[in-house]
């Protein structure tokens, strides 16, 4: 029975065309775990969100696109972006159907407590739609003002939609809150919800990895912070408080963002029946606030399961392989795979300046080695690998020469480019890239370089750890 189940899966994955290494990675566990190892594949082995999703997401999308005039930005404006990502905005524009926005004005916030206040005040700024989609709800602490803000703006009459997944947002579904915002009216909706018997048609771990509000057509919010109040937040980890990054915008962003938050909004939605009516009754169907008058180039590239092609990863490549003076990338969990690996080490070895700052200590030991494992290599290329010890440090940010920089919730793992629900802005102008450069600077500055000489010497068991690791990598 074993031989033939192990066969019968392995056949399937080849037949998958799944990655080489990730499609190695699982044979070996259905020949060599002979009950736990099919099991692990018909729980996590196929990367689908199901058929429904699959089909209606690329629709729904486009018809909001449409709905908000979601336009291509004039060709004078193109010309400023130097080749070849023009070319690839162009391609990236083609496979999500969002075009490079210019009339756009932004604010990069660091702080959590100032990230707060700011939502805060915009949602009890709102007058006809209240928009939230987050990973991970945590309502202790600050993040409690940001749902009774919510509260306020049911009370007064304000269109309040909630999207939290179901599995990064346990504790606020375990809490009051659920119930509270619903009794005042806010449309509270499990992302991608997790039960025994829906896992052996959709896999469990795909997650809702996107951050994002929005309030009216006016402002909106996207980055990696999670709602959460780093002073309360996974404490017991000992890896110190979470630092983030996110960015406020206003202009034709906003538009942009709200397709996705009513693509994810009616796909999650229980009984949801999509019609051209139901789609024209969404949120965010006033009037677009005066668009400003400041032109920052940026686009939006949603990612995961539920789109046709892994956009953001090809990007990620091809944006490094094209390096020419510096590459700066800023990731919790760096998880590289081959491809990435060997844009990072040719980069460094025809002279780009390549840096790489991730926390010093993260949330998952398995995640840590795995990412330690791929250290030596790097620095053997002239890789500089800089590790942050004021606390978890959560942004995501990747930055090209001076002027091309991707931000959002995207890791530089297997994971992030392919399986979970992501959401990045590619920023084609300087400002923007000197910008989260001095941020990043900042960041540096409260890291330690990985010496070469000393992680050498390193114990055997840590190496051994590691490389044990690195064999689950693919399938992390």
């Amino acid at each position: 029975m074993h031989i033939v189940v192990a066969t019968v899966l392995s056949l399937r994955i080849l037949y998958r065309r799944l990655q080489v290494n990730s499609a190695l990675a699982w044979i070996v566990l259905l020949i060599g775990m002979p009950i736990a190892g099919p099991v692990l594949y018909v729980l996590f082995g196929a990367p689908t969100l199901g058929q429904r999703r699959l089909k209606l997401g690329q629709r729904i999308r486009r018809f909001y696109q449409k709905a908000y005039h979601v336009a291509p930005t004039h060709v004078a404006a193109m010309d400023r972006i130097a080749e070849p990502f023009g070319a690839l905005a162009g391609s990236i524009a083609d496979d999500s159907g969002f075009p490079v926005l210019a009339r756009n004005r932004y604010d990069i916030l660091t702080d959590a407590g100032a990230i707060l206040e700011a939502m805060v005040r915009d949602i009890d700024a709102a007058q006809t739609d209240c928009c939230l989609e987050f990973y991970i709800i945590d309502p202790a602490g600050r993040v409690a003002q940001v749902l009774d803000a919510v509260l306020r703006a049911a009370a007064r009459g304000v269109a309040c939609r909630i999207l939290a997944d179901d599995f990064g947002s346990k504790a606020f579904w375990r809490s009051t809150w659920p119930a509270r915002l619903r009794k005042q009216g806010v449309r509270v909706i499990r992302s991608l919800p997790v039960a025994v018997i829906r896992s052996f048609s959709k896999r469990s771990d795909l997650r809702n990895h996107r951050k994002l509000l929005i309030c009216d057509r006016a402002v909106a919010y996207t980055g990696s912070f999670n709602l959460i109040d780093p002073h309360e937040f996974k404490q017991g980890a000992h890896v110190g408080e979470w630092i983030d990054l996110m960015m406020r915008i206003e202009g034709q962003m906003v538009d942009a963002l709200a397709c996705v938050f009513n693509a994810d909004c009616l796909l999650d939605e229980p009984g949801a029946d999509i019609t051209r009516a139901t789609l024209r009754a969404r949120p965010l169907g006033g009037q677009m606030a005066p668009l400003p008058d400041t032109c920052n180039l940026m686009q939006l590239l949603p990612s995961g399961p539920e789109m046709a092609n892994s956009t953001i990863y090809e990007f990620i490549v091809a944006a490094i392989f094209n390096a020419r003076h510096s590459v700066r990338i800023v990731t919790p969990y760096f998880i590289p795979d081959q491809a990435v690996m060997l844009a990072l080490r040719s980069a460094a070895r025809r002279g780009v300046a390549v840096q790489i700052i991730v926390p010093e200590r993260i949330d998952t030991r398995i995640g840590q080695y795995a990412s330690q494992s791929n250290y030596e290599d790097l620095l053997c290329d002239g890789v500089q690998i800089l590790r942050f010890r004021g606390g978890l440090l959560h942004a995501k940010a990747v930055l090209i020469d001076d002027g091309i920089a991707l931000f959002g919730t995207v890791n530089m793992d297997l994971r992030s480019f392919y399986l979970n629900l992501e959401l990045s802005l590619i920023l084609y102008e300087p400002r923007i890239n000197t910008d989260l450069g001095r941020i990043i600077d900042t960041y540096a500055a409260r890291s330690k370089a990985v010496v070469m000489a000393q992680w050498s010497a390193r114990s055997g068991r840590q190496r051994f750890l590691e490389n044990v690791m690195r064999l689950a990598g693919p399938l992390l």
